[in-house]
């Protein structure tokens, strides 16, 4: 894995389905201890990942804090900053004090419009200067805000754009290989231009069907064999599993007619992914949760009725994402 997607219950959910164990407090102590952030990465999404990999990140699929491109982005209705004003609007909001502020708490201590408050947050989060920080809470998406700076100790030093493409194509055919440049394209949201100069920098062993694979992990791949055991895996809303690969590579674990139905609109970017269930590595179902009160509803849709082991193997994953999400009650439609 490079970073999950830092929605809540997806982060959380994402890293429970890899983990031996999984411990609430471990979870946000992440954030607390530092050792991870959350900020604005591939195809503008936000990601939760550890520290050490964001400047890079960032550098390698954003455009540089200074790029014009940022004052056009914010130019546009519904978000605008005016160019005059960002200056002094930006200086107000990392003075704020030192600990993660809400929205309306920064709000409090700037000058700034209502209307422009949350475009110079997000701004300022593309740009590196403020970090997001999760609420407490697995089910809840409220945020903070708080200077990269007084968070860390220091701001991010970017990489060169296109040496950082290069060290981020690496880690993806580490976790998402074998893949095509397609995918690492689509899953980055850099040009495709970009997209070869980079892979063309690393070592690799082409495989069937215009996949590549890192030259060091050949090996492993050749002799790596399946569990023996019948295995259940719940995979959450936006996993980085089921949004690592361009749409025509997910034939890996989801066959062609059956993907409109994980993907709830497949537009001009491949749509979002849905929860999943996978068993054996293959999608054989989709759910979605909602609470009521600490009452959990889960909608499931298998794609085929499951045999009785695995429907029992099944709910009882689902339980154990009940107890996670401090739910009292599960019930199913």
């Amino acid at each position: 894995m490079i970073g999950v997607y830092s929605a809540h219950p997806t982060a959380p959910l994402s890293l429970f389905a890899r983990s031996r164990q999984f411990s609430v407090n471990e979870f946000y102590q992440l954030e607390k201890s530092r050792f991870a952030v959350r900020i604005p990465a591939m195809r503008q999404s936000a990601y939760l990942l550890p520290t050490e990999f964001a400047s890079s990140v960032m550098a390698a699929v954003l455009p540089a804090p200074d790029d014009p491109y940022w004052e056009k982005r914010y130019s546009k209705k519904g978000r605008i900053i005016p160019v005059d004003k960002y200056p002094e609007w930006r200086r107000q909001i990392l003075a704020i004090a030192r600990g993660p502020k809400s929205a309306s708490e920064v709000k409090q201590h700037t000058s700034i419009p209502n209307a422009s408050l949350k475009p110079m947050l997000n701004r300022l989060a593309f740009e590196g200067s403020l970090l997001r920080i999760g609420s407490e809470n697995l089910r809840s998406n409220l945020i903070n805000y708080v200077p990269t700076q007084s968070w860390l100790g220091k701001s991010f030093d970017f990489l060169q754009p296109d040496k950082a493409l290069v060290w981020l194509a690496e880690k993806y055919l580490k976790a998402f290989g074998p893949a095509r440049i397609k995918d690492f394209q689509w899953w980055t949201g850099v040009t495709l231009t970009r997209t070869k100069k980079a892979v063309s920098q690393l070592r690799t062993v082409p495989l069937e069907g215009d996949y590549l694979l890192l030259a060091e992990d050949l090996e492993k791949f050749e002799n790596d064999n399946f569990s023996p055991t019948d295995t259940v895996d719940l995979l959450p809303q936006w996993d980085c599993y089921t949004m690592g690969y361009a749409p025509d590579g997910r034939n890996r674990f989801v066959s062609p007619d059956l993907q409109e139905q994980i993907y709830a609109k497949l537009g001009a970017t491949g749509g979002n992914a849905l929860g999943v269930v996978m068993v054996n590595g293959t999608a054989q179902g989709t759910w979605t949760s909602r609470f009521t009160g600490t009452q959990m509803k889960i909608a499931l849709k298998m794609f085929e009725k499951p045999t009785a082991i695995f429907n029992k193997i099944i709910r009882q994953k689902f339980e154990e994402i009940a107890t996670l999400l401090k739910a009292e009650k599960i019930t199913f439609e």
